[in-house]
């Protein structure tokens, strides 16, 4: 299979991440950021070329793909310049803070790949746990759980497009749109921007969907839960862990049954950037993503 040839926007962690993957699954040709320390350190890494302006490794690179990992507000301005010289392109997380400006790429969808990069529903546990759905009999309830510190970096968006968009996208992914929605918000340091979220969404299947995230405990937890009929499934995004335990027919008994799959780690964003640039379909339309990018800014619209 001929190797791609890649570029990446943006040189923070998310960026640095990109090259790093990229590099070893493709012909990693540029990196850009307007901080040249960072942008030339990548490059001299990876021995690439490094610009400050997207508009230039446009202009010196014959790329297929690029990897767009910047504050949101700036994510759709530059996909929509870089999706008309007919590249495709990976959108990273949140896709974007404007959803009029995101449709407005929706015009290239028919030219070229536009992909979210929600890096969960690459996660190995996430795909395990579809397959499994059938064992918990009629799902009753999913809840999840994203909670940590406050991040490094600060990109003008809450906690709620850092984190809950992940987990409003899996639980999307896992039991379709959600009809009804409602959220809490928190400020608890008195920033400008959400630093908790409570979420529940409500599915036309009768499934309720609970959503926690919060940058305010000092440890990291990433897990869902899926309650059903027959049983539970719990997952670890971390540890790609699986635990499944079976109902019993007295409620004494509720865990009679437990089942712990291990597996060989599987790093998402490798699945997810391989998938980006190899697999014969997209992997995660942009239209995918900006229904779950809608719930995410109705709950910030709510409070």
């Amino acid at each position: 299979m001929k190797r791609k040839k890649t570029g990446v926007v943006g040189a923070g962690w998310f960026g640095r991440a990109h090259a790093r993957v990229y590099n070893s699954i493709s012909d990693l040709q540029a990196i850009v950021d307007t901080n040249e320390e960072q942008a030339k350190a990548i490059a001299d890494t990876y021995n690439i070329n490094y610009y400050l302006d997207f508009t230039e490794m446009l202009k010196n690179e014959d790329l297929d793909a690029v990897s767009i990992a910047l504050p949101p507000r700036m994510i759709p301005l530059v996909a929509n310049d870089i999706a008309k010289k007919g590249i495709d392109v990976l959108l990273e997380k949140p896709l974007g803070t404007n959803i009029d400006e995101i449709k407005e790429l929706l015009k290239y969808s028919a030219d070229v790949r536009l992909t979210c990069g929600f890096i969960e529903r690459f996660n190995p546990v996430v795909e395990r746990l579809a397959r499994r759905l059938p064992d918990v009999g009629t799902p009753i309830m999913v809840s999840s759980k994203r909670i940590g510190r406050y991040p490094k970096r600060f990109w003008d968006i809450g906690v709620l497009l850092d984190l809950g968009i992940h987990e409003i996208d899996i639980h999307r992914h896992l039991f379709g749109d959600a009809i009804n929605i409602t959220s809490k918000l928190s400020f608890f340091k008195k920033e400008r921007y959400e630093d908790a979220a409570f979420i529940l969404l409500e599915f036309s299947n009768n499934v309720n969907g609970l959503i926690e995230v919060n940058w305010l405990t000092p440890t990291k937890y990433r897990k869902l839960m899926v309650y059903g009929s027959e049983g539970v499934i719990e997952v670890d995004y971390s540890t790609q862990e699986l635990k499944y335990i079976k109902s019993s027919e007295e409620p004494a008994l509720y865990r009679m049954e437990e089942s712990i799959q291990p597996y060989a780690f599987e790093e998402p964003l490798l699945r997810e950037l391989k998938a980006f640039l190899y697999d014969k379909t997209n992997p995660l339309p942009l239209e995918d993503g900006i229904k779950s990018l809608e719930i995410a800014l109705q709950c910030l619209k709510q409070d």
